[in-house]
């Protein structure tokens, strides 16, 4: 009996496998895959991030691994106008430097694992989950296939994970999708593009946006996020990504001498949520518990910091060997205050995005007043919660605003 199995080994599992190691808990994680595969992926983290990969032993690794700062977005509308949004100085960070990194996944994922690793977290690979293991209303564990034969892992705890596709989330509850963001993205690495080297870049179009991350010396990340319909599974990623990367204002010149340096990988639908992010015995982390959009980076920070947050909720339960099982309602009702404001911000941006106009005046606006750009993009690094913008009544302003261009 491990007393806790994760399932998926992300940054999401990493970072929950290693904090729980760190308790002196026997954790077992698992992947389906040897090593951490390719991730579709803008690789970006906020800063945010950099709190957590320090206290969980991997923030001195990521540096030495060539991750690259970046201190905040240049947003370009579609009309041409531009808005250059820096994250705050000082904060909460104390001695850490306020800005975001440009990492690959590629590198970033191995570092994380060998930090789970050196913290005494057991690695299964070419594990592939197919099933919860119940007992009386409670999960006892997983089952799937391994070296060939179907194998049982019992645990008094199981993490969920494992990414959008999650087979824990199916398990405990339903993946619902967003009733209205029906997007794909499509994310490749490209040479020769004209960047900024500090900041991410944004080009915003009609219901449709490409970011430029400069992830390495003359390597660019490029993604593109579509509506759904304007993608099918014949279409040619590669030249669809630079294609229409080449319509938004501005952006068809930087890329003009841009050479692929390999395949454009897809990913959607993208918006979605787990219905249920706890049954007894198990819970949800990362992108198995849900994923909005990519627009604003918060994928790897969820990751992260909803593995802490399940270790904080889950311990107590843990260390009292007479609980067969831990209760995770709180760890539901932590996520939810810690994540849905942000993904109401989120949203928000998204009725933007879906309407040329009202990106235009949110820009404008934003550009004569400097404060708020400051205070919104200390939510958007993750570096206050996204629900201290309520008292400037920022949000309700925007959302009429955004019922006026409706």
């Amino acid at each position: 009996m491990w007393d806790v199995v994760v399932v998926g080994a992300g940054p999401a599992g990493c970072a929950a496998a290693t904090l729980f190691a760190r308790e002196g808990l026997r954790v077992l994680l698992l992947d389906k895959s040897a090593a951490p595969p390719p991730k579709v992926c803008g690789e970006y983290l906020s800063p945010g991030c950099l709190p957590i990969l320090e206290r969980i032993g991997a923030l001195k690794s990521v540096w030495d691994a060539g991750a690259r700062p970046l201190y905040g977005m240049t947003i370009h509308t579609a009309a041409g106008r531009t808005l250059q949004a820096h994250y705050p100085h000082g904060g909460n960070l104390g001695d850490l430097p306020v800005h975001g990194l440009a990492i690959r996944r590629s590198v970033l994922d191995p570092i994380l694992l060998d930090v789970a690793v050196k913290h005494g977290v057991e690695f299964e690979p070419n594990f592939q989950v197919s099933d919860l293991m119940w007992e009386d209303g409670w999960v006892v564990g997983v089952r799937g296939r391994h070296r060939g034969r179907v194998t049982a892992l019992p645990g008094r705890l199981t993490v969920g994970a494992d990414g959008r596709n999650s087979v824990v989330a199916r398990r405990i509850g339903s993946v619902m999708r967003h009733r209205w963001l029906d997007k794909v993205a499509l994310v490749g690495y490209v040479t020769s593009a004209e960047r900024a080297e500090d900041v991410g870049e944004i080009f915003l179009g009609h219901d449709r946006y490409c970011i430029l991350n400069p992830i390495a010396p003359d390597l660019t990340n490029v993604g593109l996020v579509i509506t759904r319909r304007d993608f099918t599974p014949t279409t040619d990623a590669s030249r669809l990504l630079l294609d229409t990367a080449a319509t938004l204002s501005g952006l068809g010149d930087r890329l003009a001498h841009a050479r692929p340096t390999g395949p454009v990988r897809c990913l959607g639908p993208l918006a979605h949520r787990g219905s249920r992010l706890v049954a007894p015995g198990a819970l949800l982390v990362g992108d198995a518990a849900g994923f909005l959009d990519p627009f604003t980076g918060e994928g790897i920070y969820a990751g992260l910091r909803s593995g802490e947050i399940a270790v904080q909720c889950a311990l107590p339960a843990l260390r009292g060997r007479d609980v067969a099982h831990p209760d995770l309602h709180a760890y539901a009702a932590a996520w939810r205050r810690e994540f849905l404001p942000k993904w109401r911000l989120c949203t928000l941006f998204q009725h933007a995005i879906r309407r040329p106009p009202l990106a235009e005046w949110l820009v404008a606006r934003l550009g004569r007043r400097p404060h708020l750009t400051t205070i919104l993009m200390a939510a958007v690094g993750d570096l206050m919660p996204a629900h201290d913008l309520t008292p400037l009544r920022l949000l309700p302003r925007l959302l009429t605003r955004a019922r006026t261009f409706a």
